[in-house]
């Protein structure tokens, strides 16, 4: 019982305040890594090596390498976690200032899955403008086009959730929300 409370103590659960960097110490975005849909699945592997930087707790800095990401729409907001080479999951909370442009685009994706699929029956229209409330603090304010980077994403998603594949968006004519 000790030895696993230390180990719970080394690993962080949550990372903030995060970046992400390819093997050339450039900054990437973390959807370039497979998603892992269930626990049942083994994500595709990837030739890519990319690194978490971030701090847990607020003080321990984090150097992690990744290899998978998934994220979670039935809790109150949307989560995003992405797995450590070790097998193990971290929670993404805010990331760094200067690296939410780089996943600007995939944060908006996510946004909108989660409020469709709490909100099947919204409009466009409103979906939009919870959208521009959510992102409100963003230089640039989120359009449909911003969720075209993530088409793949989406239609991954809407193939393996009832809610979404039968969401009021989905059959408003114009560009697809997702």
């Amino acid at each position: 019982m000790f030895s696993s409370d230390v180990e719970d103590e080394t690993v962080p659960q949550s990372v903030a305040n995060y970046h992400f960097v390819d093997e050339k110490d450039e900054p990437i975005t973390f959807s370039v890594l497979p998603i892992q849909w269930s626990d049942n699945e083994s994500p595709e592997s990837t030739k890519k090596q990319i690194f978490l930087h971030g701090t847990a707790d607020g003080l321990q800095k984090i150097y992690k390498q990744v290899t998978a990401w998934k994220f979670e729409l039935s809790d109150a907001q949307p989560e995003i976690s992405v797995l450590s080479k070790e097998k193990i999951w971290i929670n993404l909370q805010k990331p760094r200032k200067s690296f939410e442009d780089t996943i600007r685009t995939i944060l908006i994706t996510v946004q909108c899955l989660h409020f469709v699929r709490k909100n099947p029956d919204i409009s466009r229209k409103s979906l939009w403008e919870h959208m521009r409330k959510v992102f409100c603090l963003y230089d640039v304010a989120p359009y449909e086009n911003d969720l075209l980077d993530n088409v793949l994403v989406i239609r991954a998603a809407v193939q393996r959730d009832k809610i979404l594949a039968n969401s009021q968006v989905q059959h408003v004519p114009q560009k697809p929300c997702y």
